[in-house]
């Protein structure tokens, strides 16, 4: 049987993927899937450690001490996160990760690692993410961006990047969802830069509210971050505005190579020229535009079939060993 661990049991959207993809899985042997945000429930459990499945998914090591620059890495707080980190990455059995790039980072972090690796990509919730069933007919082309503001997301480049547009007379218009971390920094260049055609509150929407923001859109933008960690992901909002069938720009990145082809999404260096060169190229471009939406739409469903398949497989595989080892165990007493 397949059960839970977690810290809080909160509407994460990985969690819910994760329940959704072994929903059909029955297992013989009592297998333990480890949810992301939740490091210290696999100290509390750490006699079960084989048969855990660690989503690992984030390190709060290098989340507050490099990706956000929270804490200094001198500071003991860094210390416990990197100890919470190393112990659940070094004494892991069975570990999931978003992508072979992030997990690559994990073992510079905290060293190699000798249990068993699946990567799991984040995909999307599609009964929240899903297309609309009716074409757009827009006069200005909409541009989203959504987040939580932390250095990851490289808004200031998205900000110069409209400001860019908006002095050379190309016709838009934009909405950017969300606060957070950089929000009042990002603030003080929204106003600096006068953006017209951007409409920025600094709010929290519902998810279903938001998903419907994104299919009122045109085209959304993922990030433009220099992080590592943003060289390491695809994040949420990729997988979203796909899984929605939305053209996706977002900064050139290795990483997307792991599940995307260059057909599929418009990358771009993640500078603010080179994003407003991107968003005019779709602007001005209703096949180009169409064929993003189309690609990318197609390889996401394509991606989320394959993953469900193999990670089923993996987690039956699992269920086996832990079988064969009961067997063994059985016949020696």
């Amino acid at each position: 049987m397949i059960h839970y661990l977690f810290r809080h049991n909160k509407d994460y959207s990985r969690f819910n993927i994760i329940k959704h993809l072994l929903k059909d899985v029955t297992c013989k042997n009592d297998i333990f899937i480890l949810l992301p945000f939740s490091k210290n429930q696999f100290l509390k459990h750490f006699l079960k450690r084989d048969r855990i499945v660690n989503d690992f998914f984030i390190s709060n090591y290098d989340t507050y001490v490099y990706d956000r620059r929270k804490i200094g890495k001198y500071n003991p707080r860094a210390w416990w996160k990197y100890v919470q980190d190393w112990v659940n990455f070094r004494f892991s059995k069975y570990l999931l990760s978003d992508t072979q790039a992030h997990f690559e980072y994990w073992q510079s972090l905290f060293g190699p690692f000798k249990g068993h690796h699946f990567v799991l990509p984040v995909l999307a919730d599609t009964s929240i993410y899903y297309p609309l069933t009716t074409p757009l007919d827009h006069e200005r082309k909409h541009i989203l961006f959504y987040g939580s503001f932390i250095p990851l997301h490289g808004i200031d480049v998205i900000l110069k990047a409209f400001s860019l547009l908006e002095h050379e007379g190309v016709v838009f218009r934009a909405t950017i969802i969300g606060n957070g971390q950089t929000y009042p920094k990002m603030k003080a260049l929204f106003d600096s830069l006068q953006l017209q055609n951007v409409d920025m509150k600094g709010e929290f929407i519902p998810e279903e509210a938001l998903a419907n923001e994104i299919r009122r859109s045109d085209i959304v933008l993922g990030i433009f971050g220099n992080s590592v960690k943003a060289h390491s992901v695809v994040p949420n909002k990729a997988y979203q505005a796909l899984a929605c069938q939305k053209a996706l720009i977002t900064m050139k990145s290795a990483t997307l190579n792991e599940f995307f082809g260059e057909n599929d999404m418009l990358t771009c260096n993640n500078t603010p020229e080179a994003l407003a060169e991107a968003i005019r190229t779709l602007i001005s471009n209703d096949v180009l535009l169409k064929a993003y939406q189309t690609n990318g739409y197609r390889t996401f469903q394509k991606l989320t079939e394959q993953t469900k398949q193999r990670f089923q497989t993996f987690i039956e595989g699992i269920d086996r060993t832990l079988s064969h080892s009961r067997s063994i165990d059985t016949r020696i007493k």
